[in-house]
């Protein structure tokens, strides 16, 4: 895989907001799904896009 690194940040970030939201820490989760979402997207706009 070309972009393994930016997939893996994502299954990582992902995965640790899953724990996070399960363990009860977060009071609001939908503000942390919001800056979630907007990280990835970020990240997959920076990690994806092709080469110049």
């Amino acid at each position: 895989m070309r972009y393994a690194w930016v997939s893996l940040a994502i299954v990582a970030i992902w995965s640790s907001a899953i724990v996070l939201i399960l363990s009860e820490r977060i009071p609001n989760p939908d503000n942390f799904y919001l800056f979630i979402m907007i990280t990835t997207v970020f990240l997959s706009y920076i990690g994806f896009r092709s080469p110049r």
